[in-house]
């Protein structure tokens, strides 16, 4: 089962049916400033500028209030399951609600053999940050090759000129994802669907999906990819 909603996930996830996910994968928008290194720095202006244009980086992002609306999607609060995609500027929002409702929780990397050659003064950006965030009904799945905390692989800069969206992640690392946090046939929420990677890894690996994208030219593109896969 596949299902494209188009809206605003704060308020769409309001109307959903309690109970019905099994997991979480999606890449909310981060905090980012122009005044530090890594991928944010002055090297990178035209990146921030086009994360911004498209609404993936709000300084007013309120992790808490998204989160809190994610455990009804769960049968009950000791099966939430989830993987985020954050910055770095999140972590302690992450931390904090992970901390305070019990969560058992452990960040994950995507590391990035060939990353931009921009080190003035700061360390490579070849790494991004996402977190698991579970209850303790919730297991980790998997083999020992899938549980690696570390994907390592080239920037998808394919998948970034085909799917025009500059923060798409590897289709390999969100099957990853699925294999360690999901069954055939589970149901699987993406709310920040962006250009449909994680219903393509669903429907590649037998997953139900989810996915809501409020920008209606990523809706269409996630729409397309996805039929078409």
């Amino acid at each position: 089962m596949i299902e494209l909603i188009k809206g605003d996930c704060l308020i769409e996830m309001q109307n959903m049916p309690k109970g019905g996910i099994d997991f979480i994968c999606t890449d909310p928008p981060y905090e980012i400033s122009n005044s530090r290194g890594g991928m944010m720095d002055r090297d990178n202006r035209n990146f921030i500028r086009e994360v911004d244009s498209m609404g993936m980086a709000k300084s007013n992002f309120n992790v808490d209030n998204f989160l809190n609306l994610c455990i009804p999607m769960f049968r009950e609060p000791k099966y939430f399951n989830g993987i985020f995609f954050l910055s770095i500027k999140q972590l302690s929002s992450y931390l904090n609600f992970a901390i305070s409702n019990k969560y058992q929780y452990g960040l994950t990397y995507w590391h990035k053999s060939d990353p931009a050659p921009l080190c003035n003064n700061k360390y490579l950006n070849d790494v991004e940050l996402a977190i698991y965030i579970k209850g303790t009904s919730a297991r980790i799945l998997g083999s020992y090759k899938t549980k690696s905390l570390v994907y390592s692989g080239k920037t998808n800069r394919s998948d970034k000129k085909e799917f025009l969206h500059p923060t798409i992640k590897p289709l390999p690392l969100i099957e990853k994802y699925l294999i360690n946090h999901s069954n055939e046939s589970d149901y699987v929420f993406d709310p920040f669907m962006g250009s449909g990677t994680t219903g393509v890894a669903c429907k590649n690996l037998n997953r139900n999906f989810i996915g809501m994208e409020i920008d209606d030219k990523y809706f269409e593109i996630a729409k397309e990819r996805i039929n078409n896969n």
